[in-house]
């Protein structure tokens, strides 16, 4: 079976999608030739393949009948603009 990794999703959040288990990142990240920390682009097209005592079926049955794509990825952003940079450089601010 094949998965698409969408804007925002890991390893980890294809690895509970489609399993419910954390656990089964080992198994993706084997079959798709990736280490588990890897950045995969978005697009990447998954091959995911059973592994039964690895899984738990409620939380995958969850998220497929939900149609639920966990999206866990920590965006951070620098904060720019006259605001910022006025307040945070330029004053002293006591």
């Amino acid at each position: 079976m094949e998965t698409l990794l969408l804007a925002g999703q890991s390893l980890l959040d294809i690895s509970v999608q489609e399993s419910g288990s954390l656990e089964s990142i080992f198994s993706l990240a084997n079959e798709n030739d990736v280490s588990i920390t890897d950045e995969v682009p978005v697009g990447t097209s998954l091959q995911v393949i059973e592994v039964k005592e690895r899984q738990n079926k409620q939380i995958a049955s969850y998220y497929k009948t939900n149609n639920l794509k966990p999206a866990t990825e920590l965006g951070f952003y620098i904060e720019e603009g006259i605001e910022f940079w006025e307040i945070e450089y330029d004053f002293i601010v006591s």
